[in-house]
């Protein structure tokens, strides 16, 4: 792929995947022959139901042999480890790569390819990864499908765009209906000429429009007044020391950024009090899902004092003079007088937010009945060249060239009358080349039989009955956690945490969470809950969430001769150099010592497992895989059960 080689010149060229999720079948091992190699390929890889017939190994000979890694190709190995769970023996070569596998020359072979595309090789290989894998985001061993995929949903692509099933249904705005009553209009007038320059992470994209047309769209948007204004008398005034004081407690920067240093999953907070009222502010914080129903923040438990100081936090130390003043914009002095009446500009105002679809994105007063109007992006490998408005531009006339510089700059291809209407995201070049095999992914894909299809689970419904899940959806702890691929993976999954962690000790740490791993920026917030509230979501947790394996892993005796072999194995292991013991150890992994000691904390089984495969459990953890066996494992986790708050452990 040309535009794309591009790219990859400056970016730096990565090797095709390692193990991807797998088609959730069995892995097929390698077998190896006497001398140590992997054991030969038959002369054709046949698989009827790909339509595969391939003779690639005819001339990649070492193909899964890993003592031609260092060799030159066709005779060098496959790269990374895809082949240990895609095999040739099932897969092929040509259903990744394209090209004709029966052919007898190297032309004919990488030439003939049923793709406009052509023939795929490095990074662009990633581009085939959706002909199984139809809605995974976070795939495993394709990390530009990946990330192209998480822009495509965080730009909200098909808002307008019918793309196909890696897309996320649902309007990612905020309801419009009271956005005057929320908001100021010099502030609003800043954000949509150009969105970043608020919040560098902000998701909105940036309309390269006039000012006195920005200006009908603030006219328009605060004709929106919505409800009653908020009743702010039960708040007092605020104290703002205080206020900064319980944003730190509460971890907010776990999700939001504060003046640019935090987290990067909502947005950054350091000028919240140019773009909110106080009364705005005072029912978001006291009331969040009342506010905003389809928030992932948390309801905190907040008192009417704690939700005052906040607000003055944010208006009084939280903002940008210059964002709202005269003379960091000189059109905000013009607010209104572009038009000769307010009844003209708040007209014009209401066709422009409807001819850039902005009802897409944002639920508005009297806004049901929006379409997608674009083109259809799933069917994107169907498009001739030839039909593609190229403007009066000399690039390379090829698809994924067109595809590649659109997402970079919408407008590079628009010519007079013809100006176009997708915004601009700003995109890097290598996020413009992610987006780009993303959407080259889900287009021009055959039907596969379904025992080849992939569907990620991460956006399905999740089974929370009765109190415990009303509790998991106040707090929304599956805004950061998964539980058993379900929900989102700031922090850990927790599907077997009722298999990990000992019930008396989830109650403790959820009335007052505590740090375990000090090297995470990502902390769990202080919730303030009811010890009824903390009794009910760790019966839950503990009754619910287990991992039958681990369970019944955790009954085995402990006697000297154990616990003496579980301390040299841990001695051996070097795991201080990871881990906290006492006074002394890395910072990488949890402490062993701080907080509650290990054997009051976790449960013995759920150590052994973790111990013989860490991968199994989490992926991409750190932790190296040794290869315990089940009676070291055992006998690690009963020493490691021993260790008391100074470290010392006992193997009597």
């Amino acid at each position: 792929m040309r535009g794309l080689g591009r790219v990859r010149r400056t970016l730096a060229l990565l090797a095709m995947a390692v193990a991807l999720a797998g088609c959730g079948r069995a892995v097929e091992q390698r077998g190896t022959d006497p001398q140590g190699g992997a054991a030969a390929l038959p002369a054709v890889l046949v698989n009827d139901s790909l339509s595969v017939e391939d003779r690639c190994i005819a001339c990649h000979r070492g193909v899964l042999d890993p003592r031609h890694k260092l060799d030159p190709q066709p005779l060098t190995t496959h790269p990374g480890r895809l082949l240990d769970i895609h095999s040739p023996l099932r897969f092929g070569c040509t259903s990744c790569h394209g090209g004709d596998g029966g052919a007898a020359g190297v032309r004919e072979t990488h030439g003939a390819c049923s793709s406009r595309l052509g023939f795929l090789v490095g990074d662009a290989a990633e581009i085939a990864c959706g002909k199984c894998h139809l809605n995974e985001v976070e795939l495993d061993g394709a990390p530009r499908l990946s990330h192209g995929r998480a822009l495509l949903r965080r730009s909200h692509c098909d808002g307008c765009h019918e793309i196909g099933e890696a897309a996320r249904s649902g309007q990612p705005g905020p309801d419009l209906a009271g956005i005057a009553r929320r908001t100021n209009p010099s502030w609003l007038f800043r954000w949509l000429k150009n969105p970043r320059d608020y919040a560098d992470n902000a998701r909105m994209p940036r309309y390269q429009l006039e000012d006195r047309y920005v200006d009908a769209l603030v006219g328009y948007l605060m004709t929106f007044r919505g409800e009653a204004p908020f009743d702010t008398t039960a708040f007092p005034p605020g104290d703002a020391e205080r206020g900064k004081n319980l944003v730190r407690l509460s971890f907010c920067i776990s999700c939001h950024a504060i003046e640019g240093k935090g987290g990067r999953d909502a947005i950054d907070l350091g000028r919240v009090g140019n773009k909110l009222t106080r009364g705005w502010m005072l029912r978001l914080l006291s009331d969040t899902h009342g506010a905003d129903p389809s928030s992932p923040m948390p309801q905190y438990r907040f008192t009417p004092a704690q939700v005052a100081d906040v607000a003055a936090y944010f208006r009084e130390e939280l903002t940008d003079p210059s964002f709202e003043g005269v003379e960091a914009d000189s059109a905000l002095d013009r607010l209104g007088a572009w038009w000769p009446d307010e009844a003209r500009r708040v007209d014009v105002g209401r066709r422009l937010f409807k001819e850039l679809r902005c009802g897409n994105c944002h639920a508005f007063p009297g806004g049901e009945g929006w379409i997608r109007v674009a083109p259809i992006l799933s069917r994107l490998g169907e498009k001739k060249t030839s039909d593609l408005p190229w403007g009066t531009t000399r690039f390379a006339r090829t698809l994924e060239d067109y595809v590649w510089r659109k997402v970079e700059n919408p407008l590079v291809f628009a010519t007079a009358p013809h100006r176009f209407k997708m915004p601009t995201y700003d995109f890097t070049p290598e996020e413009a080349r992610d987006a780009t095999i993303a959407l080259l992914a889900q287009a021009d894909l055959p039907v596969l039989p379904e025992a080849f299809v992939v569907r990620d689970s991460t956006d399905a419904a999740l089974p929370l009955p009765g109190e415990f899940g009303r509790l998991v959806r106040r707090y929304r702890c599956l805004s950061c956690h998964s539980v058993n691929g379900i929900g989102h993976n700031i922090s850990y999954d927790l599907g077997a945490e009722g298999s990990r962690a000992q019930r008396d000790w989830i109650y403790q740490y959820l009335k007052l969470p505590y740090t375990i791993r000090p090297i995470l920026t990502v902390r769990m917030p202080i919730f303030n809950l009811t010890d009824e509230e903390a009794r009910i979501l760790a019966d839950g947790i503990a009754d619910s969430w287990r991992d039958a394996r681990a369970d019944s892993a955790g009954d085995f005796p402990a006697g000297p001769r154990e616990l003496e072999a579980g301390r040299r194995l841990f001695e051996r292991s070097g795991c201080r150099s990871c881990h906290q013991v006492g006074a002394t150890g890395g910072y990488v992994g949890p402490s062993f010592t701080s907080g509650t000691p290990m054997a009051r904390r976790l449960r013995r089984g759920w150590i052994v497992r973790w111990l013989q495969n860490p991968q199994a459990i989490k992926p991409d953890v750190l932790e190296p895989r040794y290869g315990f066996s089940e009676a070291e494992a055992r006998a690690l986790a009963a020493y490691l059960m021993t260790l008391g708050p100074t470290g010392e452990g006992s193997a009597r």
